[in-house]
């Protein structure tokens, strides 16, 4: 939850809206998660809304930080079709990875949320003309 603060506190529109998704796919994997060591089908579904959100924002922005996030997200996809796939995998280290992807994400957008202000400082364009400019 720090991380969610932080995105809506220091973030910008990119980061906010990869929280969104974070906060989305918690939320709906509440009602779809069943205790059991099969594949979740339904979180499954869930990931690749999210999978799909962050691969957007990663074709849309001009930082770096939204391609790692694109790439989390489709690890914890290939994770899940990795289980159905192979069903002798334990589901231990099933959830286990699903897990080490998901705070892999949230590391990520922490680091985007911290460091955009300074991004958003080093875009910006000065007002004045530089010295030797010309004025049309």
């Amino acid at each position: 939850m720090t991380v969610c603060v932080t995105a809506v506190w220091r973030g910008r529109d990119e980061e906010r809206l990869a929280t969104a998704a974070i906060l989305a796919d918690w939320a709906l994997a509440i009602f779809v998660y069943r205790a059991s060591q099969e594949t979740q089908w339904g979180i499954l579904m869930i990931d690749c809304a999210q999978c799909a959100v962050f691969l957007w924002i990663a074709l849309r922005s001009p930082r770096y930080w939204p391609l790692p996030l694109a790439a989390f997200g489709l690890l914890e996809l290939l994770t899940h079709l990795a289980h159905a796939a192979d069903t002798t995998v334990s589901g231990w280290a099933y959830i286990t990875a699903e897990m080490i992807w998901s705070y892999l994400l949230l590391f990520t957008v922490g680091y985007a949320s911290w460091t955009a202000p300074r991004y958003a400082e080093s875009t910006v364009e000065p007002t004045a003309l530089p010295p030797g400019a010309i004025r049309r």
